[in-house]
């Protein structure tokens, strides 16, 4: 056989492997990302249960802890798992003329990291935070509650060996309220 003939062989055999594997990877690649993004499953649950918080308004000040799991049902790493909570008050500002409405952040601090998720498994964690309320300037006659709680979220985490990055962000939802007088 000439050489010639048999580089081409050789360089056939190469191109051939080389497709199956890149094709391989894309059908397994596609397959993780949709099983990893289920929409009937319960994966990433933030909260998972009651929300504890406790307001001390004697002391001005508030924690909160939020429990939550992430389970992994995909075939790779859920990994660099970030979450933020943070916690804004309205209340009826008494140093502004006309007691003009005012939104201060009370809770805000840089994402806590809780590493990594293996395959088919489940990280149960709890977020805690603490801050302090800006009580001075709060009007308590203010109808229908003289402080309004609101809570943002950031979730980011990287999955199928850090190719897929995603953050989900949910912003200014009701936590609740606060009233001095029913």
């Amino acid at each position: 056989m000439r050489p010639s003939r048999v580089f081409r062989w050789i360089v056939r055999i190469f191109l051939l492997v080389f497709t199956l594997s890149l094709s391989t990877v894309s059908i397994l690649g596609g397959w993780s990302a949709v099983t990893i993004l289920n929409p009937g499953s319960d994966d990433i649950n933030i909260p998972d249960g009651d929300l504890i918080v406790n307001l001390d308004v004697g002391n001005s000040s508030i924690e909160i802890i939020v429990p939550f799991n992430i389970s992994n049902g995909g075939v790779y790493e859920l990994s660099d798992i970030f979450l933020n909570i943070q916690i804004s008050m309205t209340f009826g500002n008494t140093s502004t003329p006309g007691n003009d409405t005012t939104t201060v952040q009370i809770l805000d601090d840089t994402p806590h990291s809780y590493g990594s998720v293996l395959p088919g498994q489940t990280l149960k964690a709890n977020y805690s935070r603490s801050g302090s309320l800006p009580l001075s300037e709060v009007d308590q006659y203010r109808s229908p509650n003289a402080l309004e709680f609101y809570a943002s979220l950031m979730f980011k985490a990287s999955y199928s060996l850090n190719l897929y990055t995603f953050t989900v962000n949910i912003i200014d939802f009701s936590i609740g309220n606060y009233s001095w007088f029913p």
